[in-house]
């Protein structure tokens, strides 16, 4: 027999909305959909992401201060996700950094969760400029093979077991290989 696991009430926290590029579309967009949101002020950003979806109650720690807008979405899956993503697509609703809040991550104070995020948002984005540049270098004739290869050697090492490269790694390879292609 399976166990049943109570659905998590919805919720949309977001920090800095002020910042968010068709905010006001975003805020109509929950409201037609029905999903409660909460604006979560610097003060709040060391309380727990599950404390301020209303999961649980811990206590505040020290805070860190992000600087850029975010969005953490509790108690959506599936379609109803799907549906709330699709729709920010569709009305041109620019926020990059958007997240689950999940069992692990509702344990992490609010600003050090958009940290994190924040830094692996910048490592994903230097590894799809890296990706492009790469692709592009391969297709130059008698372009600087061993660049090539250390280019390709830190995509890899993105996708094993092994040291993953940071992302200044990720950039100043992009750059070597954009000022080559010219």
């Amino acid at each position: 027999m399976k166990a049943k696991i109570a659905p998590r009430k919805e919720i949309v926290l977001l920090y800095q909305s002020e910042k968010i590029e068709g905010s006001d579309r975003l805020f109509a967009l929950l409201a037609q959909m029905q999903i409660p949101y909460k604006e979560v002020a610097p003060f709040e950003l060391g309380q727990t992401t599950g404390t301020l979806a209303g999961y649980r109650s811990d206590p505040q720690e020290e805070a860190v201060q992000p600087q850029t807008p975010a969005m953490a979405m509790g108690g959506l899956a599936g379609k109803r996700l799907d549906q709330l993503l699709n729709a920010m697509r569709q009305q041109q609703i620019d926020l990059p950094l958007k997240m689950v809040i999940t069992q692990h991550n509702e344990r992490w104070p609010f600003g050090t969760l958009i940290e994190e995020v924040g830094r692996e948002h910048q490592l994903f984005v230097a590894m799809e400029r890296l990706q492009r540049l790469c692709k592009r270098a391969q297709q130059v004739e008698g372009f600087d093979p061993i660049l090539i290869k250390r280019a390709q050697d830190a995509l890899s090492r993105m996708r094993s077991e092994q040291e993953a490269p940071t992302r200044e790694e990720l950039e100043g390879l992009s750059d070597q290989l954009e000022s080559l292609l010219g």
